[in-house]
């Protein structure tokens, strides 16, 4: 019976044992007033958010550097129900926590987001707050900031009549942002645009956008955090939005100092007259388009001191039409990546043709397209291999009478010179610009890894035709062309700059 009973004991005893020993495990925390927590950062700091909008998620590690678990009695937000800000710990949000364990040499990650009101100012205002750690009786702070900016928010915003938009705030756009047929828009000088996922704008009528070198008008995605595939900013990741849309019935746009950026395409001008002017654009950059940078059939378009930059497709595509372009920059450097898609780093693309689609038959359609005019002067037009260089595609088959007429004078391009080369005339063949920085290895998200200046070295400086470069004097960023030995080809005058900042 003794036995029995020792049986019956033995695994009652372990199971005591077992239980003792968890909870000896679970409550041997580390108390001593030196024994706290580590961050990875002191501060969590947002850039500049759009008020009313829920910011990305920020976040910090906490760290228990001690040989024992540490129990946090609290986190809580300082300014608790009225605080801007959310705490996000194992899945949850709020803004008071108890109890949390951290084991021995151990973390926890913090999430951050906020949500800042209207505050009815014209610049941005700091919002702070601080997460506060109470543990073994000490008090640690993990600093929060953020700056809200009022916007106007615009969804699906069609604009029926003409006149000026106000610059005080920028504008959020979801859906499109429309200008009737007969509408005339006019955008002042340091006006932003944050455009939303696959928002566009679509132009009927005429738009006119008036930025200046220090205050330009700016198109881009509403993105603030970092696309963490890459690590880099999402305003530097192509395809965060749609781009501008220019139909028949839309002519005499101006553009000055605008900088387009990070769209699924740039400029597309559905198929028009060349009779009548439909864009003319000076001091502004396109760059870093999904798709095609700029598209246009039989149209009339006037460029001076622009970069065209980084597209997967075409810089330039131009069917037909007249088309002038001076003192302009284009650069197709765009990266072939798993996440971006390969590009084909064309810069221009002329033809005398439009491929079509019957609707009805849906069979192939080729239509003449009288290329007209299309001259490029004092021009770089330039990418990393031979697939970057111009394409000349004549209509030999279908309209093989219609007229295809183009010129390049004193420009630096890249190009097959096995080919005919009596439209280029003083042009500088397949020699490197050597542009300030061409690559993307820079992930600080207040500098602009592509730098298209010109180095000291460039074969660009001082050979432009000077008679051209005299009825455009200044480059993009006001800066005279005959300061120096001579004009520089392209939109940027080389200038010594001992601290090389960069002047987009």
């Amino acid at each position: 019976m003794r036995k029995l009973r020792l049986i019956l004991l033995f695994p009652f005893t372990l199971l005591l044992i077992a239980v003792a020993a968890c909870t000896d495990d679970f409550e041997d925390y580390t108390t001593g007033a030196n024994d706290i927590l580590a961050f990875s950062k002191d501060t969590v700091a947002f850039d500049t958010i759009l008020s009313t909008i829920v910011t990305p998620t920020g976040g910090f590690i906490v760290y228990n550097n001690n040989s024992k678990p540490l129990l946090i009695s609290s986190i809580n937000l300082s300014k608790g129900d009225a605080s801007n800000f959310n705490i996000v710990i194992d899945g949850q949000t709020g803004n008071y926590f108890e109890n949390i364990e951290v084991g021995a040499k151990d973390s926890i990650y913090v999430f951050v987001n906020a949500r800042l009101d209207e505050n009815g100012a014209v610049i941005p205002v700091l919002y702070e707050d601080q997460i506060l750690f109470q543990t073994n009786g000490v008090q640690q702070k993990v600093v929060l900031e953020a700056y809200g900016q009022d916007v106007y928010i615009w969804k699906g915003r069609v604009i029926d009549e003409s006149g000026t938009l106000p610059n005080d705030k920028p504008y959020l756009i979801y859906d499109s942002l429309e200008i009737k047929e007969g509408v005339t828009l006019t955008i002042q000088e340091g006006t932003t645009f944050y455009m939303h996922q696959n928002s566009g704008i679509k132009i009927y009528g005429t738009l006119n956008v008036k930025g200046s070198p220090g205050r330009r008008v700016v198109f881009r995605g509403d993105r603030m955090d970092n696309d963490y595939m890459v690590n880099i900013p999402y305003d530097r990741v192509p395809g965060q939005w749609g781009g501008f849309r220019f139909y028949e019935t839309s002519f005499n746009n101006e553009f000055e100092s605008v900088y387009i950026r990070n769209g699924s395409y740039g400029l597309i001008f559905e198929t028009s007259t060349a009779e009548q002017s439909k864009l003319k654009i000076k001091n502004s950059i396109i760059t870093n388009m999904k798709g095609v940078l700029i598209s246009a059939d039989n149209c009339r378009i006037e460029g001076d001191n622009c970069e065209f930059s980084n597209s997967q497709h075409h810089l330039l595509s131009l069917a037909g039409g007249k088309y002038r372009f001076s003192q302009c920059t284009m650069a197709n450097y765009y990266p072939s990546t798993q996440q971006w898609g390969t590009s084909g780093n064309q810069t221009i693309y002329l033809t005398n043709e439009i491929v079509e689609m019957d609707a009805v038959t849906e069979n192939i359609v080729y239509k003449p397209a009288p290329l007209e005019q299309a001259d490029f002067t004092n021009c770089i037009i330039y990418g990393p291999n031979s697939k970057a260089g111009i394409n000349l595609s004549k209509d030999t088959v279908h309209n093989p009478a219609t007229v295809y007429n183009y010129n390049f004078l004193n420009c630096l391009v890249l190009y097959d010179e096995t080919k005919p080369k009596a439209q280029f005339v003083d042009c500088i063949f397949n020699k490197d610009p050597k542009f300030l920085n061409i690559k993307l290895t820079d992930t600080d998200s207040k500098s602009i890894p592509y730098d298209f200046r010109l180095d000291s070295i460039s074969p660009a400086r001082n050979v432009a035709n000077q008679e051209a470069a005299r009825r455009i004097p200044d480059d993009m960023n006001g800066i005279s062309r005959f300061m120096d030995d001579g004009p520089d080809i392209g939109a940027y005058e080389y200038i010594k700059n001992e601290k090389n900042e960069i002047q987009k």
